[in-house]
């Protein structure tokens, strides 16, 4: 009995029998494929009592206290997942009438290092298929090229390198390789361990967080963009963030400045990746990160997102202006209206209803505010912009 689908080389495969497990009973093992035969050396077959912590008693395959034999061959007998005979011979019986008795069955062969480098395809293909979407209309080599820059590729919506995107991306990628090597080896899927969700959980929802966060704080409010809009601050149409100028240091720095945290929840993220791979396949199930590295990577999660929350931007500070600015062009307007006690047809017929010095108090503002906005968006206002609107 096997509890895979493939029987992988260059690893120790356990094989169920299902015989009572005698103390002093050898078994040996053959490979029937083709035209050849090979037997397995003594010391790459051997025998224990299944348990059940055993997997094969775990799946139902075997009953306890029955024998498990486990083999171990090269990779050199597997090629392209070849079906072949697996014998086991029992030789307990009276000497001249050995083999006692011989069990068979057909399987195929994964190869071992075949299976690793179809993983690393994968996981290549998958990352330059990110990169193929992700590059500009200009359909270059180049293009192409600056794509690949895992700061680009995990760029967030203000263009810039998201560390929480970039630790979900990694995340994902090595479970996704460590599945499909998996599932290459032995034919089967395997569960995932609470560790392995909860990493998955922590960096998604803080990339998930982070990326609501930058919204609020580096959007403009509804109505500062609609006056904006209306004074042609702004074009109509929406504005495609460029996340060519993404880059490493995004990943550890805030606002241009070092981020310790940052770089703490980066290197562990790293060490859970690592110790993921070095686990291996056979463990993603049981893989367990301890508790106080998962306190450490959420910890830097929260205090990352906590400090977008109260770090002031320029954003911020330009919302700021602007409603201000909104507020002066309606008591403006207001003054108007109010000092010839009717519409205003124009804004010539307004400057001397509200007075010159007002007038000119309410450009400098508006010179002021159109500063921040092209330091903010790098956009330049016009000065035919800068009136204020007085009339309707």
């Amino acid at each position: 009995m096997l509890a895979t689908n493939f029987l992988p080389t260059n690893q120790r495969v356990d094989v169920g029998v299902r015989a009572p497990f005698v103390d002093g009973v050898r078994y040996f093992a053959g490979i029937d494929y083709g035209d050849e035969t090979y037997l397995f050396k003594r010391q790459d077959v051997v025998t224990h009592r299944a348990t059940e912590s055993d997997a094969l008693v775990k799946k139902h395959l075997l009953e306890p206290d029955q024998t498990i034999v486990t083999l171990n061959m090269g990779d050199d007998l597997a090629w392209f997942w070849s079906r072949v005979d697996l014998y086991l011979y029992t030789c307990n019986s009276p000497v001249g009438q050995s083999p006692w008795r011989v069990s068979s069955v057909s399987v195929r062969l994964s190869p071992y290092w075949f299976s690793i480098g179809a993983v690393l395809v994968e996981v290549l293909v998958l990352y330059l298929w990110i990169a193929f979407a992700l590059r500009k209309n200009d359909h270059t080599l180049g293009s192409f090229l600056r794509a690949m820059n895992p700061a680009q590729v995990s760029a967030g919506a203000d263009g810039k390198g998201s560390l929480s995107t970039f630790q979900t991306l990694a995340f994902s990628l090595a479970v996704a390789a460590l599945i499909s090597l998996l599932l290459l080896q032995t034919g089967t899927l395997v569960d995932l361990s609470g560790s392995i969700l909860t990493l998955l959980g922590i960096s998604g929802i803080g990339a998930t967080i982070a990326k609501g966060t930058d919204s609020q704080r580096n959007t403009l409010s509804a109505e500062n963009r609609a006056w904006l809009l209306r004074r042609n601050w702004l074009p109509m149409a929406k504005t495609i963030v460029d996340p060519s100028n993404a880059t490493w240091r995004d990943f550890f720095s805030t606002d241009g400045v070092f981020d310790v945290y940052r770089y703490q929840s980066f290197i562990f993220g790293l060490v859970v990746i690592g110790g993921l791979i070095a686990a291996g396949v056979n463990q993603l199930s049981t893989f367990v990160v301890p508790d106080t590295i998962l306190g450490i990577v959420g910890l830097s999660q929260l205090v990352y997102i906590g400090g977008k929350l109260v770090t002031p931007t320029n954003i911020s500070d330009l919302n700021t202006a602007i409603s201000g600015l909104r507020s002066d062009e309606q008591k403006l307007k207001a003054a108007a209206v109010a000092a010839k006690q009717g519409r205003v047809a124009s804004l010539a017929e307004a400057i001397p209803l509200v007075g010159q010095s007002t007038y000119d108090a309410y450009r400098q503002k508006a010179r002021d505010v159109a500063a921040i906005f092209t330091d903010a968006t790098g956009i330049i206002v016009a000065d035919a912009s800068l009136e204020p609107l007085v009339t309707g």
